[in-house]
């Protein structure tokens, strides 16, 4: 994949060859995001049919987000070692299949072991997706063309809100889920969208080995990259995801109130995506980073605070969460990250692993969060976590290489130690 002259423009970025592989994994990545969060707004639905109590369906979402891990490893190192297109196309197909065995389950075994199927798939595409995209555009568009992509993320949670929050409950939570198999159709347009990304970026001979990330070289960034990613999965799982169910449980909101209370929310969200990319590309990134985390900690702080009066009117309440999103802008900044700091060998693996890997974490985090806000009543506890983990963040983005806080870095593999 080479990458070609700066365009200034946005629209620039989807157009011609390069524009078509930026559509290929913009794609790939809503209806990745879609399927890993659709689960979040039909799980009430799937507990009643199913008679699973909440904790276990805590465990089942957690397992699914670690597999996503294990995901993550086998098909980063595919796409390292034996090409892009090749680990992209066979994690688009697994984790439909995942999406369709869900839709067939029939008890917690089957349901657990079809999440777990789902987030093997999901696993692999963040990480392949933005390791073609920055082998594809260079210098300030690369930034731009980062956050593009991201946007895929917030749009296919509004999706999911409407097939789970609106769709579900008329055609039923197993044909939603059945309908969500059919991103595998993707697969056979591949060829046409990334012809370039055939063959690995090096030689076999040559690649990287997984345990490189811990070499001296790359040691401080891969730890630092991990924790920064833990506290905004942590953020983000634990509180923005869980919102729309703690309407429903705590303020009583019907299902249609809770995907508009979303749909609002992912707006301001596909927004701060790509003003992240934007704003970068002409300031610092490293001050935008900050300046988004402060702001999500802000707003999740004066929501624990403001939390009995907020929930009184929900229409309050979701202008509130709005100003959140715009926080949440910071994830478009990840991809441009792992451009910068690890070799074309490398950078689908590390991308997608410690993406992944800080996913899996939420085995943990996210059974032990829903446990402590059933302990307090409401969601203020977790917005105080949410808020420690956005302050955490940019705390620990100044622990970084120093080149890493500007805005743009002409990086390629030739030039990498």
């Amino acid at each position: 994949m080479h990458s070609v002259s700066s365009n200034p423009t946005l629209l620039g970025l989807l157009q011609g060859a390069r524009g078509r592989v930026l559509w290929f994994c913009w794609i790939g990545w809503v209806f990745d995001f879609h399927d890993l969060i659709l689960f979040s707004f039909c799980k009430r639905a799937v507990a009643a049919e199913l008679q699973i109590d909440a904790t276990s369906l805590a465990w089942i979402e957690g397992l699914s987000l670690f597999a996503s891990a294990i995901g993550a490893l086998v098909f980063g190192r595919i796409a390292d070692v034996i090409g892009r297109r090749r680990a992209m196309t066979a994690s688009i197909l697994v984790y439909s299949l995942g999406a369709l065995c869900t839709g067939l389950a029939d008890g917690v075994a089957a349901l657990a072991l079809a999440r777990a199927l789902a987030g093997l798939g999901i696993g692999g595409e963040w990480g392949i997706g933005h390791a073609v995209i920055g082998e594809t555009f260079d210098g300030r568009d690369r930034d731009r063309a980062h956050a593009l992509l991201q946007s895929g993320g917030p749009l296919g949670m509004a999706l999911a809100a409407g097939t789970g929050l609106f769709l579900a409950p008329v055609i039923g939570w197993r044909l939603v889920f059945m309908l969500s198999a059919l991103p595998a159709l993707l697969a056979f347009f591949a060829r046409y969208a990334m012809p370039g990304a055939d063959a690995p970026p090096v030689r076999r001979a040559e690649s990287g080995r997984a345990s490189a990330l811990l070499s001296p070289v790359h040691r401080r960034a891969t730890i630092v990259l991990f924790a920064i990613l833990f506290l905004h999965m942590t953020g983000f799982w634990c509180v923005y995801a869980e919102m729309p169910n703690a309407l429903m449980r705590d303020l009583l909101a019907t299902p249609a109130e809770a995907g508009a209370y979303q749909l609002t929310v992912n707006a301001a969200h596909l927004v701060a995506d790509i003003a992240f990319g934007c704003l970068a590309a002409r300031y610092s990134r490293g001050r935008v980073f900050t300046v988004m985390c402060v702001g999500f900690a802000a707003t999740q702080l004066a929501m624990a605070f403001g939390w009995e009066s907020l929930t009184r009117d929900l229409l309050v309440f979701t202008l509130v969460a709005a100003v959140m999103g715009l926080g949440v802008g910071t994830w478009s900044c990840f991809g441009a990250l792992f451009d910068e700091l690890y070799p074309a060998t490398l950078r689908a693996t590390a991308a997608a692993l410690l993406y992944s890997l800080s996913r899996g974490a939420q085995l943990v985090a996210k059974p032990c969060s829903q446990a402590l806000a059933e302990w307090h009543g409401s969601m203020q506890p977790t917005l105080w976590i949410g808020a420690t983990c956005a302050l955490g963040s940019a705390a620990l983005y100044r622990c970084l290489p120093a080149a890493t806080w500007h805005a743009t870095k002409s990086h390629d593999a030739a030039a990498h130690p």
